[in-house]
């Protein structure tokens, strides 16, 4: 028995159909459910929680940050990630200022923008990497104290976990981290996989040893950097 990946409401605000079909193409057989033919303003967070909005920068133009920033009034744990065809400084800016949780450029790959979306949906806050030195400057206009990450490509991504390189991993402790990945905590980890809670304790202390973090969060963070989801399938079916 493994831990199944939650399901992410998810809700694209914009006008242009090339752009809506292909990122419903995208995330199809991914964890993050698109919500078709919903309004943003009728979406509670209370009803569907975690949600995560997915807006065309081009929809509003110069009132992209104030769209962010009603979104996030109205839906406050939602994660809200801005998608733009080229960078902008400015526009890039203004959106963290408002709450925006990511800014990506709509020519990434599609597996780099769904593992963006899952580090969006860790709590992480990220940029293109152009973008990286103005966005260190940014965190002196804003309170925001999340770590901003590149999104370009998969390289970009793996740079999270500088540090700490690929170990061998038992069956077992890749389907830890997999449930690290979904927020698990040890008691519905051990239920899921039968296990003794005290042994999930004894393999996430011996994950966190082999890839060189130091706790949950950094271990989810380096999961969905190295681990690919079929690699993660295939070794939950069967557990040392």
């Amino acid at each position: 028995m493994t831990c199944q990946a939650l399901p992410v409401p998810t809700i694209l605000v914009c006008k242009n159909s090339m752009l809506r079909e292909g990122l419903k193409h995208t995330l199809l057989d991914t964890r993050f459910s698109v919500q078709a033919g919903l309004d943003p303003a009728s979406i509670h967070t209370s009803e569907v929680d975690p949600v995560l909005f997915i807006l065309d920068v081009n929809l509003h133009q110069s009132g992209t940050a104030d769209f962010v920033r009603s979104l996030k009034e109205r839906h406050d744990s939602a994660r809200v990630v801005v998608l733009a065809e080229e960078f902008s400084l400015d526009s890039m800016l203004s959106v963290l200022q408002a709450g925006g949780d990511g800014y990506c450029l709509s020519t990434v790959a599609c597996e780099v923008l769904v593992k963006y979306l899952d580090l969006v949906m860790l709590g992480e806050v990220i940029f293109p990497s152009s973008a990286l030195l103005a966005s260190l400057i940014s965190s002196e206009r804003t309170s925001r104290p999340e770590r901003i990450v590149s999104a370009d490509t998969s390289e970009n991504l793996q740079a999270i976990s500088v540090g700490a390189p690929v170990r061998t991993l038992s069956s077992r402790e890749a389907e830890i981290l997999h449930c690290l990945m979904q927020g698990a905590p040890n008691k519905i980890i051990a239920r899921k996989l039968e296990v003794a809670e005290a042994t999930v304790k004894v393999h996430i202390k011996a994950i966190l040893r082999k890839i060189r973090v130091t706790n949950r969060t950094q271990a989810a963070m380096w999961a969905v950097a190295h681990l690919p989801a079929a690699n993660m399938d295939d070794s939950a079916a069967s557990p040392r």
